[in-house]
């Protein structure tokens, strides 16, 4: 059949786009963004990528941003998309038309149905002669599913070092999608955590984000990174966010880093800025109901039930490391009672449903690392609500919930853990008897690593030594976990990157635990 001018540029774009792959770090950042028009003049439209993300069976969301050629203008762009089946986007499957408007700071996202499960897509904006580069995508699987692949990672500071984790998950060709656990961009003003002029990284803008501008800025500036911008595009992402999204330290009402005497205005106004952004500049599927609403859940056929917690905007306000009192009290919680229940209803549902794993991915660490009744080292972890993580314990072990695992954040480094109730009495370390999950925290993309703060590491051997469900621990590596999940097991796999003051896509696997079904303990492999 012969092509019509449009699908000869997108297929002219995508032969472009196979040899842009292997020059990649041969050329300069501009000249890079603007590879993929067959005319050689590049695309100034679309200079933020394309992105996918939060798939079912016959959807995804895909987004990208027009960038308009007068910096001054409000008025709207249209735009046209399109999803396909062949990476040419030649076989069309969905089209349609949207515009970019200010409102949303001309951010695209287009909620494309009428897909097939299990499979891969591909997809394109253009607006005038401008067009994107063309993305690839997948649908969530269904029926009786064999195996699953994901990428866990979180905490990208862009003035701290390149995004080169982001590029080595996007070199990765067996990712079912990308699961992002918080800190995908930090608010602090220019050189407060990180200096980025040697690499020429500058947050923008240079003040810290407050306002709904500062932060649609910060987005922008994180998504001209390439490595970034290549990760959404070749891969589905699932996200939600931590703390740095908003501030430091968020809670419910407020946040350790919120501070109105310094002319950061009120509190809610700046959370609805953020959550506003948030959801501007993610490829989110945005929900209907009142308030911020980001917990939410995928089911992968019925191999896994993938269930998106926010334990940091609805949390009550975290208390001293030191009031035991406080650390214990029923009253408090990290989800929010409405959260906690959907939590509950979810892993009830999937465990009726004989859903072989049950995943939550979420911010914040959840195994403990002290006994009970002793001062905590964090009290922004689960460690910090410690009856919101008792529930959820009673939980699983009242209603026979079985292979549970916690992907976790925010503290960059990496750790692997067997959750029991108490792992000082009626664990074994060596068996798992006694434990109702697991956890694997990923490290930072580029965000300083634990050891970086004085006397961390001098801490880890005495964690090792009195923590037997502590199975992994390194807090000098910056990378990413491969979660590979089939019927009979789960298997985490730490892979770190050399440095990240070079630009580059080398990784190593170091570290390889398994999860065989039914057993809750993690093994090396």
């Amino acid at each position: 059949m012969p092509l019509t001018r449009r699908q000869f540029i997108w297929s002219t774009a995508a032969s472009v786009g196979s040899l842009h792959e292997l020059t990649r770090y041969d050329r300069g950042w501009p000249e890079l963004l603007y590879a993929q028009s067959p005319e050689g003049e590049g695309s100034r439209l679309f200079r933020h990528g394309v992105a996918s993300g939060d798939p079912l069976t016959d959807r995804v969301i895909l987004w990208t941003r027009i960038t308009p050629t007068d910096p001054a203008s409000t008025s709207p762009v249209d735009v046209r998309w399109r999803i396909g089946s062949d990476a040419a986007v030649s076989r069309i499957v969905a089209e349609g038309n949207v515009r970019a408007v200010a409102d949303r700071d001309f951010t695209v996202k287009v909620d494309a149905g009428g897909l097939e499960p299990g499979r891969p897509y591909y997809y394109a904006f253009e607006s005038g002669r401008d067009r994107s580069p063309i993305g690839r995508t997948r649908t969530l699987p269904a029926g009786n599913v064999e195996r699953v692949r994901f990428a866990s990672l979180c905490c990208s500071n862009y003035p701290a070092g390149y995004f080169n984790v982001y590029r080595c998950v996007a070199n990765r060709t067996d990712l079912d999608a990308v699961i992002h656990v918080g800190d995908y961009i930090y608010e602090f003003e220019d050189g407060v955590y990180g200096d980025g002029s040697s690499l020429l990284r500058i947050p923008e803008p240079r003040k810290e984000a407050v306002t709904l501008s500062d932060y649609r800025i910060r987005y922008a500036t994180y998504r001209t990174d390439p490595d970034l911008q290549e990760a959404h595009r070749v891969h589905p992402f699932i996200a939600v966010w931590d703390d740095h999204e908003i501030t430091n330290d968020t809670w419910a009402d407020g946040a350790s880093n919120h501070n109105p005497e310094r002319g950061e205005g009120d509190w809610a106004t700046r959370k609805a800025a953020a959550y506003r952004a948030y959801l501007e500049w993610m490829p989110i599927r945005e929900s209907s109901a009142a308030g911020i609403h980001l917990y939410r859940s995928f089911r992968f056929g019925s191999l896994v039930d993938l269930v998106m917690l926010d334990t940091r905007a609805l949390r009550d306000k975290q208390v001293a490391t030191t009031d035991i009192a406080a650390l214990a009290d029923p009253r408090r919680t990290i989800l929010g009672a409405d959260q906690e229940r959907w939590l509950f209803d979810e892993l009830r549902s999937a465990q009726r449903a004989e859903i072989a794993w049950k995943m939550l991915g979420q911010q914040v660490m959840f195994s403990r690392v002290v006994p009970p009744g002793q001062s905590v080292m964090l009290s922004d972890t689960w460690e910090g609500y410690q009856a919101s993580r008792d529930r959820v314990l009673d939980l699983l072990a009242s209603e026979r919930i079985r292979d549970v695992a916690i992907l976790s954040g925010d503290l960059h480094s990496s750790w692997a853990f067997d959750i029991a109730r108490n792992p000082w009495s009626g664990y074994s370390g060596a068996t798992g008897e006694g434990s109702l999950a697991v956890e694997l925290l990923a490290p930072a993309i580029s965000s300083a690593p634990l050891y970086s703060t004085p006397g961390r590491r001098e801490l880890a051997p005495l964690l090792r030594a009195v923590s037997p469900h502590l199975k992994f621990l390194d807090g000098d590596s910056r990378g990413y976990v491969l979660v590979d999940i089939t019927r009979t097991q789960l298997r985490g796999e730490w892979y770190f990157v050399p440095d990240v003051l070079t630009r580059s896509a080398q990784e190593t696997r170091a570290a390889a635990f398994v999860c065989e079904r039914g057993s809750a303990h993690l093994a090396t492999a």
